[in-house]
């Protein structure tokens, strides 16, 4: 039995399946996807469906996710086009930050398969922490509150929501003090939101960089950069696992993907 973590796949569901073949994931396992399954890429729907069906994989929320749930009646009812839906959370959803994409294929659900879809999310933590191989890990797509932890979506404050969803310590516009996390020690905080290789360029430099996480005192992001959809670099954005039990990464990137 192993322990993965991922996050921040934006749709790209093809590139999700392809990792899990990749490591031979199986029932015996546990997946963790810390949020931001949805938006600007094809098959965000599919991914939350995939996971949502699976009993040994979890969910917690990203802010794409909160976006959507700010959007969508929790009822499962839906406008038939995006022209339907006003006001500021909408504009910053669907035009802004690649929800139509998800919208389009979450309105051709049936009712009950977007009641089902809701009221999951609805119930999905933002942050988690877990215990493998007697060693902690704290789980969030990116911020935390110690008495937030392990609570589900619908009975969270919203001011709380919006923190712990969008503030990160590699954010300077949303900061979140590394010195929060470190506090923590000897937890190990496993984040995404902002990709990894924005972080390797300030501080390696721009350049050419391999699929990989970044870390910094106990706080690991792997958000492999799916957001882009490759358009900057298909050799070095994608998808990045990590195994728990021994950290050890595995990547799929774009150009990997499409040549299968």
């Amino acid at each position: 039995m192993a322990t993965y973590v991922i996050s921040d796949l934006h749709g790209q569901y093809k590139m999700f399946l392809k990792l899990l073949e990749k490591v031979a994931f199986s029932d015996a396992d546990e997946l963790y996807m810390l949020g931001d399954a949805v938006d600007r890429g094809p098959d965000g729907i599919k991914i939350l469906q995939h996971v949502m069906n699976s009993p040994n994989m979890h969910f917690l929320l990203g802010n794409h996710e909160v976006m959507m749930l700010e959007v969508l009646d929790p009822r499962g009812s839906a406008k038939s086009d995006i022209s339907g839906y006003h006001g500021p959370e909408a504009d910053r959803w669907l035009w802004w930050n690649g929800g139509d994409r998800t919208f389009n294929k979450y309105k051709r659900l049936k009712k009950e398969e977007r009641v089902k879809l809701m009221d999951w999310l609805y119930s999905c933590p933002l942050s988690l922490k877990i215990e493998v191989n007697e060693k902690i890990f704290l789980l969030t797509h990116t911020a935390f509150l110690p008495d937030k932890i392990d609570i589900p979506f619908k009975e969270m404050d919203e001011n709380d929501v919006n923190y712990i969803v969008w503030n990160s310590p590699f954010r300077p516009d949303l900061y979140k003090d590394i010195r929060d996390y470190i506090y923590y020690k000897p937890w190990t905080f496993i984040i995404g939101h902002v990709p990894a290789c924005y972080m390797a360029d300030i501080v390696y430099g721009e350049g050419e960089h391999e699929l990989s996480s970044f870390t910094v005192e106990n706080v690991i992001d792997i958000d492999g950069g799916c957001a882009s959809g490759g358009r900057d670099n298909k050799d070095s954005r994608g998808a990045i696992l990590l195994r728990l039990d021994d950290m050890k990464e595995f990547t799929m990137t774009f150009a990997e993907t499409d040549k299968g």
